[in-house]
């Protein structure tokens, strides 16, 4: 070790990057011992997980403890006297806590995710009071005071150190003598951070499990309003339309703009008179396909015989994927029918107001427009959202008038659907058709819900549990609508936001996404199973065929029951990664110009990674998120002013 590193300071310094990688090193123990148990081949495939792993710990511990070490220099006379010792013990207890509490938090976003810290985690602490509340609903927070606990041991091993580095004077050119090892250190590790953390292959588990939690956060807080041009493939922009427009065109569309403008504006012809019906759209929290017996619950348990039953009665599509694994994603597909962009979601971004929507355009039609959420409208900039593409009326908790059980996240469903049918009576009562849109909360960890309504106890806080009690609650929710009178003028949509994890070693698990579309109208739908492969966007498309309405949009969405059986497809982001897919291959763009390539089979299957992406289908992803991409930041996907 150079003479310099061995002085009071420096070596306390290498100390603490040592406990740091250290605690690092642990939590990659314990998440591999995870992901191995969900059939993660780590042992003995994935070892390089390891070794990789602790020289990306080696490198973000360096970049975020150089200004530790500057500190430690420039403040010297001050952590000497009185008062800087006693902040200076201070600073350091709480910094200790710093790992152990990224070392928890991360096993629980693993067991919820999959992933590292990504956009998710960043989002979610935007918003402490759900988080905070989560963790108290969902855990022993018994276990939390551990932490403070654990930080103490460490501070004890290490106080002595610690005393002797804020002690010593500082030595003739030491500041001087530690700026090249500083400056080395920072240029590598800066690199092996910012430029690329080492990989162990393109399957996505183990990346993660080779990554730092603390370079994963902070690569998701710095990009997560990601670019496009220069970081992903990309290509000429009169062939990216041509390939956007063509795989929007359908036997009843008509392109209004010139060949060369960016658009896909076109006017969509109805086969049959108009019909003004009102519609009800449940947006069910985390009901992903694997939760309903006749699709992917292959587990034994009957988690969904309401709907089931009214599957027998409506028209179901059976091969659904949502466009990614946050509901602001689902709020984007559905109601705006847009693609996912890299990073955040339109519907949090600034700009958003005023894109083309379906309640916008219902609302050209004579609809009056309402959204209804059992949480706060606060969350996630949804409200706002709402409000600003079309939604007149945008109601949440606090506008329920009954609800005798919540959890942090808001009310329990059945509350919401009671309240669902007090406002559907209102709007009935103006004489105009109406968009009325739900979004549940109770199929969501803590997963709890009122006791007596399902054999099931609430107590055990399963994830399983609480999706049967959704089922329940919407099964309630449409028998007490059958005694209204604007029911039989009524079409029902029920989808799930997104599925309820991640899996899978893909770059984009594909199969996670596979979420429920029943539409229910007895009388006026006939009864039908779909199996076309399609998209959470293309609800709104698919809606207003059904409602026989001829209107104009720019919509990336289609309308599924005019998709021939095997021309469907997918399109998906997870992080920053957008995958497009036709229920045989899947292709996938990623930063670094990066593309991947798969072969699927719709239903809960993993993809198998194939050679590379086929030709067509890399295409279509690329023009697909290029244009949209561009057509967002130019305003082109907006109304009319």
């Amino acid at each position: 070790m150079p003479p310099v590193l061995r002085l009071p300071r420096q070596h306390f310094w290498l100390l603490c990057v040592v406990l740091f990688v250290a605690a690092d090193s642990l939590g990659r123990v314990a998440l591999a011992v995870m992901a191995s148990g969900n059939g993660t081949a780590i042992f003995p495939n994935g070892m390089a997980v390891f070794p990789l792993g602790l020289i990306n710990d080696a490198a973000i511990a360096m970049v975020l403890a150089l200004p530790f070490l500057l500190g430690l220099h420039v403040l010297a006379r001050f952590w000497r006297t009185r008062p800087g010792a006693v902040l200076a013990h201070l600073i350091f207890y709480a910094l200790l806590m710093v790992p152990v509490l990224t070392q928890i938090a991360g096993v629980i976003f693993w067991n919820e995710f999959d992933s590292r810290f990504n956009s998710i985690a960043v989002n979610y602490l935007i918003f402490p009071r759900e988080v905070l509340g989560v963790i108290r609903e969902s855990f022993d927070t018994k276990v939390m005071i551990g932490i403070p606990i654990m930080a103490g041991v460490l501070y004890v091993a290490l106080v002595g150190n610690f005393k002797r580095a804020l002690a010593a004077p500082l030595e003739p050119s030491e500041t001087k003598r530690i700026v090249p090892w500083a400056i080395g250190a920072l240029v590598i590790a800066g690199a092996i951070t910012w430029v690329g953390p080492l990989r162990v292959s393109a399957n996505r588990e183990l990346s993660e499990l080779s990554a730092s939690s603390a370079e994963r956060f902070l690569a998701a807080a710095l990009t997560n309003d990601q670019a496009y041009d220069g970081l992903y493939p990309g290509m000429d922009e009169a062939k990216a339309i041509t390939l956007a427009r063509a795989q929007v065109a359908q036997d009843n569309t008509q392109f209004l703009d010139a060949a060369d403008v960016r658009s896909l504006r076109r006017s969509v012809t109805a086969s049959a008179p108009e019909r003004k019906l009102n519609v009800v759209l449940v947006l069910e929290e985390s009901f992903g396909s694997v939760y309903v017996n006749g699709t992917d619950n292959k587990g034994g348990e009957i988690i969904s015989p309401n709907l089931d039953r009214l599957a027998a009665e409506g028209l179901v599509f059976t091969n659904i994927y949502a466009t990614g694994n946050r509901t602001v994603n689902a709020l984007e597909a559905i109601f705006t029918s847009f693609p996912p962009l890299p990073g955040i979601s339109t519907a949090r971004r600034a700009g958003s107001a005023g894109m083309n929507s379906l309640p916008a355009t219902l609302k050209t039609h004579g609809y009056n427009t309402a959204f209804l959420y059992g949480g706060r409208k606060a969350f996630d900039n949804m409200g706002t959202f709402w409000s600003g593409i079309g939604f007149e009326n945008v109601w949440d908790q606090n506008d329920i008038k009954r609800a005798d059980f919540s959890t942090i996240w808001g009310v329990a469903d059945e509350y919401l659907f009671d309240e669902a049918i007090v406002r559907g009576d209102e709007l009935s009562a103006a004489g105009k058709p109406f968009f009325l849109s739900m979004l549940t909360v109770s199929n969501h960890r803590p997963y709890t819900y009122p006791t007596g309504r399902i054999s099931r106890d609430p107590n055990e806080k399963y994830r399983y549990n609480a999706a049967a009690y959704a089922d329940w609650a919407f099964g309630q929710f449409i028998e007490n609508a059958k005694s209204k009178p604007w029911f039989k003028d009524t079409i029902f949509v029920f989808i799930g936001d997104h599925g309820p994890r991640v899996f899978g070693a893909a770059k984009v698990p594909v199969p996670s996404f596979r979420v429920p579309l029943l539409i229910y109208a007895p009388g006026v739908i006939a009864p039908e199973r779909n199996d076309v492969v399609g998209s959470s966007m293309d609800v709104a498309p698919t809606l207003m065929g059904l409602l026989s309405i001829t209107y104009d949009s720019p919509f990336f969405g289609l309308d599924l029951r005019r998709v021939a059986p095997d021309h469907g497809r997918v399109v998906m982001q997870h992080n920053f990664s957008i995958a497009n897919g036709n229920g045989s291959d899947v292709a996938i763009i990623a930063p670094g110009n990066n593309v991947y390539g798969y072969t699927m089979t719709p239903g809960p299957f993993e993809l198998t990674p194939s050679d590379a992406p086929k030709a067509d289908l890399l295409d279509r992803v690329i023009a697909t998120t290029q244009t949209a991409h561009r057509m967002f930041y130019a305003r082109q996907y907006h109304q009319k002013p």
